[in-house]
């Protein structure tokens, strides 16, 4: 922490990931208790938006069958995507405002490329001290792993990461 900062300058920049799941919840309560109030927060809801689908279909003798879906069909699943991260940020707006946190700025991260790494160069360009994840998030396999995104961040971040369980 920078002791030497003046008390209307930012000390720290903080910046915590949520995706609506319990871990993502518990880092922004940490990184809340954890803020002083000169410190800068920013809570991010980063999605990873397709600009193309393609499912798998029934299986036969070799293999799946690739099922390429309607533009209709994408942009109805981007829609729902916005939406949801619009409900997102707007939770965590009210959250910060529930916590009377100061200096808070709460962002959805839309991105066609990778969300982790999209993410980490988001956190890079704000210039972040910490990062806060949850340990899991909302993946499929995230009740066995310490979560993708959190695996991400601890080993390809140069700034420090604060793990939350």
């Amino acid at each position: 922490r920078n002791l030497t900062a003046s008390h209307n300058t930012p000390q720290m920049k903080l910046m915590v990931f949520v995706d609506g799941s319990e871990h993502a919840t518990k880092a922004f309560e940490k990184a809340v208790k954890l803020k002083a109030p000169t410190d800068e927060l920013f809570v991010v809801y980063a999605c990873e938006i397709t600009d193309h689908m393609i499912m798998v279909g029934p299986m036969g003798p070799l293999g799946g069958v690739p099922i390429v879906q309607a533009p209709d069909i994408v942009a109805k699943h981007r829609k729902i995507q916005e939406e949801h991260g619009k409900h997102i940020c707007a939770k965590y707006t009210e959250k910060c405002r529930e916590n009377q946190v100061a200096n808070f700025d709460v962002t959805m991260l839309s991105t066609t490329a990778d969300v982790k790494e999209e993410s980490l160069k988001h956190a890079e360009k704000k210039e972040v001290d910490t990062i806060f994840v949850g340990s899991r998030g909302l993946g499929v396999v995230s009740r066995f792993f310490l979560g993708s995104f959190s695996n991400y961040m601890l080993h390809h971040s140069k700034c420090d990461v604060y793990l939350v369980k």
